[in-house]
């Protein structure tokens, strides 16, 4: 173990900053609440409870993929957190952690630099791997499917290169490809990738890999025709998926969806910046690929060096080719899809390393030194400068998410007392959705659970008299049916906006009960102003209800801000009354 000195200090911390700001915004961000593809787990869970969990239902096709081993990670953390999905994203916080470690490994493994020169390609490297452009892939658990693909491709490039049996490490790799097929449909991809590296990297010469070690091809090859024979076994095209044909009809849409994916790390979601750097990364890594086929020619060591990372590279070239291949379809635009990051990001890892290896050759030369050393500069300059930028606007996403996720937490929380009110991003009608998450209450995988009663004291916060949560400030006629509530509502203990606002009617007994849930939010930039805190922007609220739900004569009318991490409802200033 090398010692550090103080010039090495300041880079060990660039080289951390990236994760330690990623993990910051993972807790600040974060929500615990199941959206979208994560709600058919809830069908498993509903099994597992009845006791008739099968292994058909954890080997089912899920759109593209078959996510057997990601399946399990979810059943075991849910049973042991409550299906609190946060863990969810500890766990792609962890497989992004080893990802880079086994980048480091691979750097200190194949690049001939100083100690100080390896940290700096880490810290640079960890800026993309860490990179907050994948927002979605950070803010949504069942993304781990995303992640194991990558940590199986690059721990079994680890493997290759460790001094182990190559038995041992022919085992291993089998084991982490056939992970990695039943996680995510890319997941196969790896299959083609190991096994003819492992084969390089256990010769010392081109003929080896052909004559001695052909079984390492071979048995890769049988492994994944074995994988695909399950994995296609009653395969069914998803529905809603565009056809390949439309590839075909359209090449240059498609050719122009490949580079705005290559480049979409950091493209800051702009279509136009997107496709410019992709086309750069993706012709400046075909170069270096081209000149390290020539070189090794000669050199069949320096491939043992860069194999590794041309397989990195063209992991994720293909990944992107695939993807626009099948989604062309949806449209040029949807290549920018932040969870697609995750694959794309590591072709510009690989160019990385690549440049640094072939920086080393060229200054060992002589030969086109400058040249490669002023490419360098630019690439690291553009990347640094994009990345802030990406960075920017990745926040501002994940600031909109949290608030679009606790709105839709309200609407499920409230779903049972006003079932009116679809959740903004479950996708899915209101009854089935009621059903599932009654199941998942008794079981306790929903906190802090299902408001279950009317009476809205029984989810009555304990209002502090220091404190504001806001002001119910009209209700206006619009016709002999309709009035319009509208007012402000935050959280001060959270120093957020109100998740939900909740509106009652005083019954004939002094009740307060819930008739209406509002979840969307308007600014209000006189709150921000008298407060002097740009988190109460958008603080106001506005809704319509009619006379058939609150009953006849004078009734009066109060509002409450709904706080979905406690599932506590706390009155606001003033109240109304109208006389429908």
């Amino acid at each position: 173990m090398q010692q550090l000195n103080r010039r090495q200090i300041p880079i060990l911390f660039l080289i951390f900053l990236p994760v330690l700001f990623m993990g910051i915004c993972i807790l600040k961000y974060g929500v615990n609440f199941p959206f979208s593809d994560q709600w058919p787990l809830a069908v498993m869970f509903e099994k597992i409870y009845a006791g008739n969990l099968s292994f058909s239902d954890l080997f089912a096709q899920f759109h593209e993929s078959r996510k057997f081993f990601p399946r399990l990670i979810f059943i075991g953390l849910a049973f042991l957190t409550n299906w609190d999905v946060r863990y969810e994203m500890l766990v792609i916080f962890l497989l992004t952690c080893v990802v880079s470690l086994n980048i480091y490994c691979l750097n200190r493994l194949t690049v001939r630099a100083s100690f100080f020169t390896q940290l700096l390609l880490l810290a640079i490297s960890n800026l993309l791997i860490f990179s907050p452009a994948q927002y979605e892939n950070w803010l949504w658990g069942i993304q781990i499917v995303v992640y194991i693909p990558i940590a199986c491709l690059t721990g079994c490039l680890v493997i290759a290169q460790k001094k182990l049996s190559l038995r041992t490490k022919f085992i291993i790799c089998f084991c982490l490809c056939t992970v990695s097929t039943f996680s995510y449909a890319n997941g196969m991809l790896i299959w083609v990738l190991v096994f003819p590296a492992l084969a390089i990297l256990a010769s010392g010469k081109f003929e080896e890999v052909f004559t001695k070690n052909i079984w390492i091809i071979i048995g890769g090859l049988l492994g994944l025709v074995t994988n695909a024979v399950a994995y296609f076994y009653d395969y069914q095209k998803p529905n809603k998926h565009p056809s390949f044909l439309s590839a075909i009809a359209h090449p240059v849409e498609t050719f122009h969806y490949f580079l705005a994916f290559l480049g979409a790390p950091l493209g800051f979601e702009n279509l136009t910046v997107a496709t410019i750097v992709g086309g750069l990364v993706f012709g400046f890594w075909l170069f270096l690929g081209w000149k390290f086929f020539w070189l090794v020619k000669t050199d069949f060591l320096l491939l043992h060096r860069s194999i590794c990372w041309l397989i990195i590279g063209i992991y994720g070239i293909i990944s992107g080719a695939v993807t626009a291949v099948g989604r062309v379809g949806f449209g040029v635009g949807q290549s920018l899809a932040p969870r697609y990051t995750a694959f794309s990001l590591y072709l510009m890892v690989s160019l990385v390393y690549l440049l640094a290896i072939f920086w080393q050759l060229a200054s060992q030369k002589d030969v086109q030194a400058k040249l490669i050393k002023y490419a360098s500069y630019f690439l690291v300059s553009i990347l640094i400068i994009l990345h802030f930028k990406t960075t920017i606007n990745a926040v501002e996403r994940m600031s909109d998410r949290r608030a679009i996720l606790l709105q839709s937490k309200a609407c499920l929380l409230t779903i049972n007392v006003v079932p009116q009110d679809e959740c903004l991003v479950t996708k899915r009608s209101p009854e089935p959705l009621r059903k599932k998450a009654n199941i998942l209450d008794k079981l306790g995988f929903l906190q802090p659970g299902l408001v279950k009663s009317k009476n809205i004291q029984d989810i009555a916060g304990e209002t502090q008299t220091d404190l504001i949560y806001g002001y119910f400030d009209t209700v206006n006629q619009i016709d002999n049916r309709t009035y319009v509530a509208n007012g402000w509502a935050i959280l001060p203990e959270r120093n957020e906006v109100a998740d939900g606002v909740i509106l009652t009617y005083e019954n004939a007994e002094g009740e307060d009960i819930i008739f209406k849930l509002i979840n969307q939010r308007m600014p209000r930039p006189s709150v921000r102003e008298y407060f002097d805190n740009s988190a109460y922007l958008d603080s106001g609220w506005q809704k319509s209800f009619t006379v058939e739900e609150i009953p006849q004569g004078k009734i009066k009318l109060k509002a409450w801000a709904f706080d979905t991490e406690t599932g506590k409802a706390f009155l606001l200033n003033q109240t109304q009354v109208v006389f429908p």
